[in-house]
Parts: structure tokens; C-alpha cells; sequence
């Protein structure tokens, strides 16, 4: 990975792992924006993530997500916050990797299910036994997660502790 790509860094994970938080606090330590592509698409739309794929189905939230996602990964200088699943999509990967500082944010089942388990604002969770999708997803994309640049836990961790890990990673590469 080219060392100037510290200016361009993805967070990737699963839902509930922090990224967006993280991300935040990151791009203002760092004095660089910050962009979460969920909420740029919400944005596009004018419609909540849970609204999206009821009136319009997760393939038009996927096509949404691969042109918010090919318009931010082109800008410099940036902290972007992906949606968990945009990880999955190949034109986003070859964007991503190898091109951006890419951060897997990894957070455990247990974690994730107390943090997920009152937020029905997460349409790939509604009306299932919560702890097992959160298995499955997490074991579906661990392989994509998994070629990240770094990987960092965050299991209820102090997010400036995390952020601090993050930077101290950053300046290794």
C-alpha cells in the first residue's frame, strides 16, 4: 500500500462496530473530512436507510451505495465511513484496497448483538433471531473484511483509546 494513502482512509465492519463514531473523531484528530456513505445516501435520497429498502429493495440501496461510495473514494484527504456491506461489492474493493489506508473496525458477536439488539433502524436485522444474522453476516464477510490494511478492535473500548490506536497504526505505516 503507497504511504501517501494516509490521507485516505476507509473504515469497514459490521453494523454496530463503531465506524461511524470512530470515524468522526479520527478525521478531526487528524484535520481531514469525514463522510459516512449511509448517511450521504440518506442524504441523496431524503429517505432513512430502513425507508430505502422497504419502498425501493436492497438492490437499489446497493446501486445507490457503489455511486455515493465511487463519488467519495475519488475525492483526497478523507476519513469514509462504509456501510457494512459495501465491503461485498467488487467496484468498491478495487476502489478501496490497495488504494485507500483501508481500517477494519472488528467488534465481537456478544458486543455487537448488545449494541443491535434495540436498533430497528437495521433493515438486514429486522424480524430474525438477531444473534444468529449477526453470526452469519459477520461470518459472510469476514473474508472481505479480512483484507483490510489494519484491523482494530473496538469491544467497548474508550473511543478516544481506539482512535488513538488507530493514529499510532497509521504512523507504523
Amino acid at each position: 500500500m503507497p504511504n501517501n494513502n494516509f490521507r485516505k482512509i476507509t473504515l469497514t465492519g459490521m453494523m454496530g462496530s463503531g465506524k461511524t463514531i470512530i470515524g468522526k473523531l479520527l478525521a478531526k484528530k487528524i484535520s481531514i473530512p469525514f463522510y459516512d456513505s449511509d448517511e450521504r445516501i440518506e442524504s441523496k435520497l431524503n429517505l432513512k436507510i430502513s425507508e430505502i429498502f422497504s419502498k425501493y429493495g436492497e438492490k437499489r440501496f446497493r446501486q445507490e451505495e457503489e455511486l455515493i461510495c465511487k463519488e467519495l473514494l475519488n475525492k483526497n484527504d478523507f476519513v469514509l465511513a462504509l456501510g457494512g456491506g459495501a465491503i461485498l461489492n467488487k467496484e468498491i474493493q478495487k476502489l478501496m484496497l490497495g488504494k485507500t489506508l483501508s481500517i477494519w473496525i472488528k467488534t465481537n458477536i456478544d458486543v455487537l448483538f448488545e449494541r443491535l439488539k434495540n436498533d430497528r433502524s437495521r433493515p438486514l436485522l429486522n424480524e430474525v433471531d438477531l444473534k444468529k444474522e449477526i453470526e452469519k453476516i459477520s461470518s459472510d464477510r469476514k473474508q472481505f473484511y479480512s483484507k483490510s490494511d489494519i484491523c482494530i478492535e473496538n469491544n467497548d473500548d474508550d473511543i478516544d483509546q481506539v482512535v488513538k490506536k488507530i493514529i499510532a497504526r497509521i504512523n507504523k505505516n
